[in-house]
């Protein structure tokens, strides 16, 4: 979905950038030759500014285990209308450590930068990988809840490994820089979202509990 932007950025604009962005991602691959038939764009125009954004979020509680499952409540303003409230179950994984877990309540796209690096971290990759991240990418009409741990996040072409100790991380230095492998310096350990909600929605919130 498009929408206009508070900045006065028109729809059709942000279509048009991001259609050429990604089309450029493929055509302009510097490893293979994309065999491109054609383009076909399917289109459904609506009459009204069908955008919001997150205006708050909260877990129901500031303590757990490894293994519980925590509910995190959002508050999402559209544009001219309601406020709506929309609450997501996630669950800690059971091998989640002790200590401060930072949990990520945001868009998809902020999502996909901070766990999917950006195209330009991206730009080494072969056509196949490249499209198979194209397709990964998050939708932007709903809410994301992301857990977050500080271990380091290896992305190996399209294939995300997490938390990898600092072990296998030795056993790969020499990958790391190159076309083939992408180091973030956090893990996202799991994730959940919101249905559609029929808006484009932005904004990013950081919500912590302890787990004990």
């Amino acid at each position: 979905m498009f929408a206009p932007q508070d900045n006065g950025q028109p729809a059709a604009a942000m279509a048009a950038a991001t259609i050429g962005d990604r089309f450029g991602r493929i055509y302009a691959n510097a490893f293979d030759v994309p065999d491109i038939q054609g383009v076909k764009l399917d289109f459904d125009l609506v009459r009204e500014r069908r955008s919001a954004r997150l205006e708050a979020s909260r877990t129901d509680m500031t303590e757990a285990r490894p293994g519980d499952q925590i509910m995190v409540e959002t508050v999402i303003r559209p544009y001219r209308g309601e406020r709506l409230v929309r609450q997501i179950p996630i669950k800690i994984p059971t091998s989640t450590s002790r200590g401060t877990l930072r949990i990520l309540v945001s868009d998809g796209d902020t999502l996909d930068r901070v766990h999917r690096g950006t195209p330009m971290m991206n730009h080494g990759l072969g056509l196949a990988p490249t499209i198979a991240l194209l397709n990964k990418e998050r939708a932007n009409d709903r809410v994301y809840v992301s857990l977050i741990e500080s271990d380091p996040e290896a992305m190996i072409a399209d294939k995300v490994m997490p938390t990898l100790p600092l072990s296998v991380m030795n056993v790969m230095e020499n990958m790391r820089g190159t076309q083939d492998m992408v180091v973030l310096g956090e893990s996202s350990v799991s994730e959940a979202s919101t249905e559609p909600l029929d808006y484009v929605v932005s904004g990013a919130q950081m919500l912590t509990i302890n787990v004990r």
